[in-house]
C-alpha cells in the first residue's frame, strides 16, 4: 500500500514543481527583458510557457516580439492575451500600437462595428457584462423572493414575487449571454498571417486566380480546410484560399 501512496504524492506533487520552476523562468525573464536582452528574455518566456499559461505571460512574451520587431508575432501573443483576459487595457493598447505598423488597412463590415445593435447587446469588448448582469438579476431575485415570504400584505407579496420571477428571466437571458461571450471569447477561430505576404486565391491550388495580396500581421478568420489550403475570411467580407502554412492560429 506504501507504494501506490506514494507515487500518488509524487504525482500530485509534479504541477507544484513544475509551477516553481515556471514562476522561477519568469523572474529570470523580466530581469533579462529589464536589463535589455529582450531575446533572452523571449527564450525564458517561452521555457515558461511551456509548462503554464496566463494572460501575463501571452503579454510578455509579445512585449518581447515587440522589441525584436517581429510584428506579426507581436500580434498573435497580444491577441492570445486578449482571448484568457478580454479588455485588458494595457494588452489592448499594445495591439493596437503594433497594428499601426502593418502594410493591410482591412475595413470591417457595418454589421461588425461596435456600433451595431447586435455588438451592443452582446456586450461589445466586455466578455464579463452579462456576467455582472447574472449576478446582478439573481440577488435582485433572492432578495424580491425573501421580501415576498416575508411580508403579511397580499399585495405586496404579489408584486415582490412578480420582480422575483421577472429577475429569473433576467438572470437565465444574462447567464446565457454570458455563457455565449465566454465560448465566442475562447474558441473564436482566426488567425494571424506569418508569411512577409500571402496571395489569397480563388480555388485551393496553384495557379488559381489571385483575387488579393496580404502581409504579415493580418487577421483572418478561419473557415474550410483542403488539404494544406485554409479557407480565410476577413473582416470586409473577403474570402479566399491560401497555404495553411502561412498563418497561426490565435
Amino acid at each position: 500500500m506504501r507504494r501506490p501512496t506514494l507515487l500518488a504524492l509524487l504525482l500530485a506533487a509534479l504541477p507544484m514543481f513544475a509551477s516553481g520552476d515556471a514562476r522561477q523562468l519568469v523572474q529570470q525573464a523580466e530581469q533579462a527583458y529589464a536589463n535589455g536582452d529582450h531575446k533572452l528574455a523571449l527564450a525564458l518566456y517561452d521555457s515558461a510557457h511551456a509548462t503554464s499559461t496566463s494572460a501575463g505571460l501571452l503579454y510578455n512574451i509579445g512585449n518581447c516580439y515587440s522589441k525584436l520587431g517581429d510584428v506579426p508575432h507581436a500580434i498573435l501573443y497580444y491577441e492570445r492575451a486578449l482571448r484568457l483576459s478580454p479588455g485588458a487595457e494595457d494588452v489592448q493598447a499594445n495591439l493596437d500600437l503594433e497594428r499601426t505598423r502593418l502594410v493591410d488597412r482591412v475595413s470591417q463590415l457595418p454589421g461588425f462595428t461596435l456600433g451595431s445593435a447586435w455588438d451592443r447587446l452582446r456586450g461589445g469588448k466586455d466578455v464579463d457584462q452579462w456576467a455582472r448582469r447574472s449576478l446582478w438579476a439573481c440577488a435582485i431575485m433572492a432578495l424580491a423572493a425573501a421580501g415576498g415570504l416575508a411580508t403579511r400584505k397580499p399585495g405586496l407579496r404579489r408584486a415582490l414575487y412578480g420582480v422575483a420571477a421577472a429577475a429569473a428571466v433576467a438572470t437565465v437571458t444574462s447567464t446565457a449571454l454570458a455563457a455565449y461571450r465566454v465560448q465566442e471569447a475562447t474558441t473564436s477561430s482566426e488567425a494571424i498571417i506569418m508569411a512577409p505576404s500571402a496571395e489569397i486565391l480563388g480555388e485551393p491550388r496553384k495557379g488559381a486566380t489571385r483575387l488579393f495580396i496580404l502581409h504579415q500581421g493580418t487577421k483572418v478568420g478561419l473557415m474550410g480546410t483542403e488539404g494544406d489550403w485554409q479557407e480565410v475570411r476577413l473582416a470586409n467580407g473577403s474570402v479566399g484560399w491560401m497555404p495553411a502554412a502561412q498563418i497561426e492560429e490565435i
